[in-house]
C-alpha cells in the first residue's frame, strides 16, 4: 500500500491455523531465506478471481441481496459471540471491534479444504440462510468490487504457510491451486521454526501497512499450515472537521464510568431512525461511509444489539433520509485482540476443531494417517478515528453550507456520549468491512 498521510486507518488481519489432531496450534517484504515463495507453481495462466462468473460461465457473479442479508447476519453474530467469549474469558469487551469480511474470507479459504459433515456444519455456520455456492460467489465478487481510489481504498491480501521442514503433511494440489488462482493467495514453504513465525508476522505487518504486529506468538510443533488474510482499509472524510468542530465532552460508559473527550461536531444530512435507534451517516472521499447507531435512553447498547438481526441493520444503515442531524463523534482508538475457536463452535461448526472427527482430507494427507484440525483461529483489530483530513476543509464548508440552507424544521440531534454501534461501510453493497462497539473511552 502506498505510504501517505491517512485520515482514517483501520485494519484487521485473521489467521486460521490448521494442526494436526490432539494439537492446539499456531513472518511481503523481508522474508528470510528459509522461506520459500511457491506461488508461480500454482497459479496458472488463469490469473485470479478477477473475473468470477457463475456456475454456468455466463452471467458474472454479483453481491445479491440474499448474500447481502446472510453476510449481514454473519457479522451481528460474530460480534455478538466474540464480546461473550470476550466476557467469559474475563476480558472486557466493550470497545471489541471485527472485521466479517476478513474472518469470512479465512474461513472460506479453509472450507475449500473440508470435507463430509465438517464441510456442511462450516456452509451453515458461514452462509446462513442461502447456499454455500452462492456465499462463496458472493464473497468473492464484494471482495473484488470493494473501492481501491486515492482517498478511500481496502486492500486484502490472502496467503497459505505449509510446513516444509519434515515429511508430515502432503499437501493436495489441486487445493493450492484453487487457493492461488480463485482467492489470489500467495503459498509459502517454510521449516516452521522460530524464523517462520517471523517471518509469517512480517508478511502480516507489511500487507497492513504496519498496523498489525505480532498476531502470532510461537508455532507450535505440531503446526502444518497456517490460511492468513490480511485487510488494511485507509480513508480521509469527505468533509473534514476544522479545529473549531472539536469541543471537550462528558462520555457516559456502560460502567458508570464518565471520561473527558475530544468530541467532532458536524451538521450533516443522514439522519438514520429505527426501532430504539437514531444514528448517522458520516462519508469517506469515495465509495464508503461511516455510519453509527446509538441506541435511544432506556435501551442499552446490549439490549440493543441482542435483538438486531442483519436485514433490520441493512435497512437501518441504508435507509435514504437527507433529514438534518446535528452529530458528535468522538475520537477514539481501539485494538481488539480475540482467539475465535469458542466463537466459531458457538456458531455452528464444532466438527472442524475436533480432532478426532474433523474432515479437511481437501488440503492433503498426513503421513502417519492422522487428521488435520482448526487450531486456533486468531483475529486482530485496530481502529482509529479523528479530525485528521481538515487540510481537505473546502469539503467540509460545501457540506456545512448546504445544511444551513434548510432549517425549516427543529434538527435532530445523535451526539455519541454513551455507547454505540458502528461500522465501516461500503456504499455501493451497504455491507460492513468492520462492525464494532464503543461502550467505555
Amino acid at each position: 500500500m502506498k505510504k501517505r498521510e491517512k485520515m482514517v486507518r483501520i485494519t484487521a488481519g485473521m489467521l486460521a491455523c490448521l494442526v494436526a489432531a490432539g494439537a492446539s496450534g499456531c513472518g511481503g517484504n523481508g522474508l528470510s531465506s528459509s522461506t520459500k515463495d511457491l506461488t508461480k507453481q500454482y497459479r496458472g495462466d488463469s490469473g485470479t478471481n478477477k473475473q468470477i462468473h457463475t456456475g454456468d460461465g455466463q452471467e458474472t457473479a454479483k453481491v445479491t441481496p440474499e448474500f447481502a442479508a446472510s453476510y449481514a447476519d454473519f457479522s451481528l453474530e460474530l460480534l455478538r459471540s466474540s464480546k461473550r467469549q470476550e466476557q467469559t474469558a474475563g476480558n472486557d469487551p466493550s470497545n471489541t471491534m471485527v472485521s466479517p469480511l476478513s474472518v469470512l474470507t479465512a474461513l472460506e479459504m479453509t472450507r475449500q479444504g473440508a470435507r463430509g459433515e465438517t464441510r456442511d456444519e462450516m456452509d451453515a455456520a458461514l452462509y446462513p440462510g442461502i447456499t454455500a455456492e452462492e456465499g462463496k460467489l458472493g464473497l468473492l465478487a464484494f471482495s473484488d468490487g470493494l473501492p481501491e481510489e486515492e482517498g478511500a481504498r481496502t486492500h486484502l491480501a490472502n496467503s497459505i504457510w505449509l510446513n516444509t521442514g519434515e515429511d508430515r503433511f502432503t499437501p493436495d494440489e489441486a487445493f493450492l491451486k484453487t487457493e492461488a488462482e480463485e482467492y489470489d493467495a500467495q503459498i509459502f514453504g517454510a521449516p516452521f521454526t522460530e524464523q517462520t513465525c517471523t517471518d509469517l508476522n512480517r508478511w502480516v505487518e507489511h500487507e497492513t501497512d504496519g498496523m498489525i504486529t505480532g498476531i502470532l506468538d510461537e508455532i507450535p510443533k505440531d503446526a502444518l499450515m497456517y490460511l492468513v488474510n490480511a485487510v488494511a482499509f485507509e480513508a480521509e472524510w469527505a468533509a473534514a472537521y476544522e479545529a473549531n468542530q472539536v469541543h471537550d465532552a462528558t462520555f457516559y460508559g456502560a460502567d458508570g464510568s464518565e471520561a473527558v473527550v475530544s468530541m467532532m461536531y458536524e451538521e450533516l444530512h443522514s439522519y438514520l431512525a429505527g426501532e430504539d435507534v437514531q444514528g448517522f451517516r458520516k462519508s469517506y472521499k469515495d465509495g464508503y461511509y461511516f455510519v453509527a447507531l446509538l441506541p435511544d435512553e432506556g435501551t442499552s447498547l446490549e439490549e440493543y444489539l441482542a435483538g438486531l438481526d442483519g436485514e433490520t441493520l441493512l435497512e437501518t444503515i441504508t435507509q435514504e433520509n437527507d433529514t438534518i442531524v446535528e452529530t458528535g463523534l468522538p475520537k477514539f482508538e481501539a485494538e481488539t485482540k480475540l482467539e475465535l475457536s469458542e466463537t466459531l463452535i458457538d456458531m455452528g461448526m464444532p466438527l472442524a476443531f475436533d480432532g478426532d472427527r474433523a474432515d479437511f482430507t481437501g488440503m492433503g494427507s498426513c503421513a502417519d494417517g492422522g487428521k488435520l484440525s482448526i487450531g486456533r483461529v486468531l483475529h486482530q483489530t485496530y481502529v482509529k478515528v479523528d479530525e485528521l483530513g481538515t487540510k481537505a476543509g473546502a469539503a467540509t464548508v460545501v457540506e456545512m453550507c448546504e445544511g444551513t440552507a434548510l432549517l425549516v424544521e427543529e434538527p435532530k440531534r445523535v451526539i455519541l456520549d454513551r455507547p454505540f454501534l458502528y461500522a465501516i461501510v461500503e456504499e455501493e453493497s451497504g455491507l460492513p468491512v468492520f462492525i464494532g462497539t464503543v461502550e467505555k473511552l
